[in-house]
């Protein structure tokens, strides 16, 4: 179980830094982003640790990406940015229904995936 926990931590860890460095930003100006602090941050990078779940969230919101990518659950990043650049430019509800028929099955899926993610959050 030990093994488990250090392998989460470590590779949450390298994503973290990984989308840090993505988004060109540095260690302070993400720990001060997200009000933590950098020495927090670095011990995050490191997998020294795993964020809390309420962090995970934060993290989740800042760089746009689903918990589940931080926790090694799916590799999606691209996948869900190559989704939301056919959909993010004022489309109304029946716009979307009419360009789903655009997407191939996988599209459809993922998006279907992100509406059960986005359910469960505000059933909460």
């Amino acid at each position: 179980m030990k093994k488990d926990s250090e392998s989460l931590s470590h590779n949450c860890g390298y994503k973290l830094s990984d989308l840090r460095k993505t988004h060109k930003l540095t260690q302070a100006e993400l720990a001060e982003k997200l009000n933590i602090s950098k020495s927090t941050l670095g011990h995050y990078e490191q997998g020294l640790s795993v964020p809390p779940p309420q962090l995970l969230l934060s993290f989740s919101n800042f760089f746009q990406i689903p918990v589940d990518y931080l926790l090694g659950k799916c590799a999606c990043t691209k996948e869900y940015s190559r989704l939301s650049d056919k959909f993010c430019d004022n489309t109304t509800f029946g716009d979307i229904v009419n360009r789903l028929d655009e997407l191939s099955i996988k599209d459809r899926q993922h998006i279907l995936y992100l509406l059960r993610i986005m359910k469960r959050a505000s059933d909460k």
